[in-house]
């Protein structure tokens, strides 16, 4: 017997959660939505509803989103917590809080399905008889990013990726291992790296938060650690603070 995700979404904005609504609808693989327009009201429904996904709005009246991703940290077996919000810069400390995944509004349909992506990869062992819309799923999600160099094209697993540096109009992306220019421009690089685990500093740096194992403060560097290969690279000073509050 096929079974489908369960999801509450917690926004007090009704545009929002009706948005949301619907894309998640469209992918056919929940069969119980429901919605919450305050903290308050999304703990009245989880008395006696348990849900797989809870996206979730940061800015809330009474009590806002973190306040209510730290309370669920207590609840066994706690759902997948994903932040839907139109403020970039709370990613930070989504990640540091353990949030699942970080969607900024307005919803794009594609990375929405590359969260639910993650969330069944990840969890595909303790959800049996998914249908087959979720595997169909997996398997159309592209997990390679596809990188345009001066010869020909390289599709990277973000995985792989411990950092990105601009040079010039192109980007240089080390792998610890090699580096590889690609003729894209950071910007560009940042728009196809995982919102969640990657972070840019400045104009011209992106970080895999993941891989980061020291900050000089002396020599203002920061070293990325992966699969035995490292990288060290120079970071503007006035992101420092900004790293070690990780």
């Amino acid at each position: 017997m096929e079974s489908r995700l369960r999801a509450l979404i917690v926004d007090d904005e009704e545009g929002a959660r009706k948005l949301l609504r619907k894309l998640l609808d469209e992918t056919h693989l929940f069969d119980d939505l429901r919605l919450a327009q305050s903290v308050s009201s999304a703990h009245s429904l989880l008395k006696e509803f348990d849900p797989d996904m809870i996206f979730l709005d940061i800015k809330m009246p009474e009590m806002d989103g973190f306040d209510f991703l730290s309370e669920m940290s207590h609840r066994n077996g706690r759902p997948g917590i994903v932040f839907v919000t139109a403020y970039e810069q709370y990613a930070l400390k989504a990640i540091k809080n353990q949030a699942f995944d970080y969607l900024l509004k307005p919803v794009n349909r594609k990375e929405l399905k590359q969260c639910i992506q993650k969330y069944i990869s990840s969890r595909m062992e303790s959800l049996p008889g998914l249908p087959p819309a979720a595997h169909q799923l997996i398997s159309d999600t592209i997990r390679r990013v596809k990188v345009t160099t001066r010869t020909g094209t390289l599709f990277v697993n973000p995985e792989n990726i411990l950092c990105c540096k601009a040079d010039g109009n192109y980007t240089l992306i080390y792998t610890g291992e090699k580096e590889l220019l690609c003729s894209m421009n950071i910007g560009k690089m940042k728009d196809m790296l995982p919102e969640v685990k990657f972070i840019r500093l400045g104009r011209s740096l992106i970080l895999n938060l993941e891989y980061i194992t020291l900050l000089d403060r002396r020599q203002s560097t920061v070293t990325l650690f992966n699969n035995g290969e490292s990288v060290t690279v120079k970071i503007p000073r006035n992101h420092l603070k900004e790293l070690e509050m990780i």
